[in-house]
This record gives C-alpha cells, sequence and structure tokens, in this order.
C-alpha cells in the first residue's frame, strides 16, 4: 500500500471487488426469487394432480342413476359443401328428446311434521 506505483491498481481492485459484491447482492436476490417460483409451482403442480386425480375418480364412478350423455347434447361442428355451410344433424335427435325424465321435487317439511309420519 505504500509503493506509489501499486496505489493505481489496488484502487482499480477496490472498485471491481465492490462491483462484484453488488453483482453478488444481485445474484442472490434473483437466487430467492427463483426458489419461491419454484415453490409456487410445486404447489401448482400438487394442486393439479389433486384435480386430476379426483377427476379420474369422478370418470370412474359415475353414479349410474345420472343421464347419459345424447347426441343432442354434443355440439356438431358445421361442414362446408361445395361453398354452401350444412349443419350435421345428430340420427338420434328424435329419441333424445323421448328418453328426457322428469325429476320431481318434494316439499319441504319442518321436523315437527317429520315427526308425525307413522313409522
Amino acid at each position: 500500500g505504500e509503493d506509489e506505483h501499486c496505489k493505481p491498481m489496488l484502487c482499480k481492485m477496490q472498485n471491481e471487488i465492490a462491483l462484484v459484491h453488488e453483482l453478488l447482492d444481485d445474484m442472490e436476490t434473483e437466487v430467492k426469487q427463483q426458489e419461491k417460483l419454484k415453490d409456487s409451482l410445486k404447489e401448482i403442480q400438487k394442486a393439479a394432480e389433486r384435480d386430476q386425480n379426483e377427476a379420474q375418480h369422478l370418470l370412474e364412478h359415475i353414479p349410474p342413476y345420472l343421464p347419459k350423455a345424447t347426441q343432442s347434447c354434443i355440439t356438431v361442428p358445421a361442414v362446408k359443401h361445395e361453398g354452401q355451410t350444412k349443419a350435421v344433424e345428430p340420427r338420434n335427435a328424435k329419441k333424445a328428446a323421448k328418453e328426457t325424465k322428469v325429476i320431481k321435487e318434494a316439499a319441504l317439511i319442518t321436523a315437527e311434521e317429520f315427526e308425525c309420519v307413522p313409522a
């Protein structure tokens, strides 16, 4: 430090070390942000896997009393023939209309009314 011809080199090194420290601080901040992002992505992935498993379970265990999907429920895209647009008609449209089931609604009763019902 006392040698005059080394002082400019020491000042230059001091400035470069300060820049390296700033870069390291910036890098540390970036790494922390990336870790937070990674953790949130893992949570999203776990949630997506849970949803997928639940959807698969629901698909495999559809209750038999639910109505089946019919051709009239499916939207069919229009098909172009020779410059004209024609809508494609489902074959079983009339049968699907006949298979609809009406579900009756029951009136709500109070607990007192329920107790009055004979066993």
